[in-house]
């Protein structure tokens, strides 16, 4: 087995991916947007954006335990944050020139036109995002139908969990 394939396990994908949300929760210096509440650069993903989703998804798939579900549907959904730099930095500098100093020079440069077309690029990214997460709750829906849990996993009960988690061990080791 190469070196590829053992980096591309959904373990490692995963872990990859955790350790990339606790750095983005202690550090301090990477402020996610104002203008679109917690989305972040996407180049700062160790793994393309669809092989985390991937992965995520294979570990929900095992997992029965409601409390971690939770844990791995939350970093699922927040995967809908992450946003081509290109826009994270135009998002970013036009936060900076929303700011008094910011519009101040911006009456000076007389960049009203260029400042609709970065509002109008708002818009359109804030709705993606939003229709993005109503589809990443959509999938995770799917995912609980697939073991047959409620869409709401909290309402799940310990006694009801015990044949699930059969078929789960035995779907992973048909896996």
């Amino acid at each position: 087995m190469s070196t590829e394939n053992t980096n591309l396990h959904p373990r490692n994908i995963v872990s990859a991916y955790a350790d990339l949300l606790a750095s983005i929760n202690e550090n301090k210096e990477l402020e996610p947007l104002r203008l679109i509440p917690f989305a972040l650069p996407k180049s700062l993903l160790p793994f393309p954006l669809k092989t985390i989703r991937h992965a995520l998804a294979i570990y929900l798939l095992h997992q029965n335990y409601t409390e971690q579900r939770k844990i791995i549907e939350d970093a699922y959904t927040y995967l809908d944050n992450f946003i081509p730099d290109e826009e994270y930095n135009l998002f970013r500098s036009l936060q900076a020139s929303m700011s008094i100093e910011g519009r101040l020079k911006e009456r000076v440069n007389n960049g009203a036109i260029q400042m609709l077309g970065i509002m109008n690029r708002l818009r359109i990214r804030t709705q993606s995002i939003r229709i993005r997460k109503e589809e990443s709750i959509e999938e995770l829906n799917s995912l609980r139908r697939i073991m047959d849990l409620p869409d709401n996993i909290s309402d799940l009960d310990s006694d009801e969990t015990s044949p699930i988690y059969e078929e789960v061990q035995e779907l992973r080791l048909n896996l």
